[in-house]
């Protein structure tokens, strides 16, 4: 008699003794993935700053076949593309550190310069206080232990070197890892459409029967997350050009630098306007209370005013998640990975919520027939 095993069984075997030898050495298989996710650490953030600048990429590329309809021209696109996204964000960068540093170093100026005086009359209290003065005459140098006083002193050293070597180490490492992410990124932006056949050739080879599910499945988180971050920059920087606008003419100090905390904090869904306008009240209460009392209703009504009428018309229902889930995507992101978390699980609540509704959809059309 003959045992006949198909080769489903042959795989779901495999797998099971795969799924055995994790679980019994999972202490060597963690260790085995975490050196490999350190190892890919550039590759990974590669494939993120890729993804981002593509986004750019696609708008630039649009503009080059308006532009240039020869067809002689189109061989210069994804050059012209690439070259003039990565330029774009490093000239938002330049601009915003030429904006933020000045003020910023203005206002650390301010903050400090009231304590100035207040240190100097702890100083001269010290140099002036009998308690101290008697303090160091009774101290008996001649029977000092100026040996351990020499090891406390070179444990001071030996650990200030070790955190300055940490320092640079980690300096160079970040460096390093970034560098390679932009050339990677760079790499997969000039041949992205070779990689998508390559991909789909995979897919026909190894998982033909998942991959129109699976290529949906993709099609819609990446929908999703490319409509989230075009959405929410252009309403972050429509509300932080409007409030770098309305503070300069209302006379607000600290203009350029709130209107780039504004930006940022308008990236971040439901607290990140919250943020925003309490660092801004903050700083300007040091210069004139008055005068953040002003900043803190213009920033009420600007916000306002972009809740009801610019983020309906820029982001719309592009997201399509109601503001419960919105919600819950921002607690349960900010628990798990704190700010970058609320920023990222409110498309992933997103896709996931339209892949459930379109399932929900589809097993009750099958229902009714």
């Amino acid at each position: 008699m003959k045992l006949h095993i198909s080769r489903h069984h042959l795989s779901l075997i495999l797998a099971l003794f795969i799924l055995f030898l994790a679980i019994n050495y999972w202490p060597a298989v963690a260790k085995f993935i975490t050196t490999i996710m350190s190892a890919a650490t550039p590759l990974l953030v590669g494939c993120v700053i890729a993804y981002l600048v593509n986004l750019l990429l696609r708008q630039y590329e649009r503009l080059y076949r308006k532009l240039f309809s020869q067809p002689w021209a189109r061989r210069y696109q994804r050059l012209f593309g690439i070259v003039l996204s990565y330029c774009s964000i490093i000239i938002i960068i330049t601009l915003v550190i030429r904006l933020v540093i000045p003020e910023l170093t203005s206002c650390i100026r301010l903050l400090f310069t009231g304590h100035n005086q207040s240190l100097g009359k702890l100083v001269h209290f010290i140099q002036q206080n009998s308690l101290f003065k008697t303090t160091w005459q009774h101290i008996d140098l001649q029977h000092l232990d100026w040996q351990k006083v020499g090891k406390l002193l070179g444990y001071g050293v030996n650990g200030t070197i070790k955190k300055i070597m940490s320092t640079a180490t980690s300096i160079i490492s970040t460096a390093t890892t970034a560098i390679i992410a932009i050339f990677f990124s760079v790499y997969l932006l000039i041949y992205k459409e070779k990689l998508a056949r390559q991909f789909y050739r995979l897919m026909d080879t190894y998982f033909k029967k998942i991959k129109q599910p699976f290529m949906h499945i993709i099609k819609t988180f990446d929908q999703s997350y490319s409509n989230y971050i075009v959405g929410q920059c252009k309403d972050a920087a429509i509300l932080g050009i409007a409030c770098f606008i309305g503070m300069k003419i209302l006379g607000m100090p600290y203009a350029s630098m709130i209107g780039v905390v504004t930006f940022f904090g308008a990236l971040i869904p439901i607290i990140g306007a919250i943020l925003g306008a309490s660092i801004g009240v903050i700083l300007i209460f040091a210069v004139s209370p008055f005068k953040s009392l002003i900043f803190l209703i213009f920033i009420i009504v600007l916000q306002q005013f972009d809740n009801r009428i610019t983020y309906p018309l820029v982001v719309g229902k592009s997201i399509g998640l109601p503001s419960v889930w919105v919600f819950a995507a921002v607690i349960v992101g900010g628990g798990i990975s704190g700010v970058l978390g609320m920023m990222l699980t409110v498309p992933l609540f997103a896709a996931i919520y339209k892949l459930v509704a379109e399932d929900v959809q589809r097993r009750q059309t099958t229902k009714t027939k």
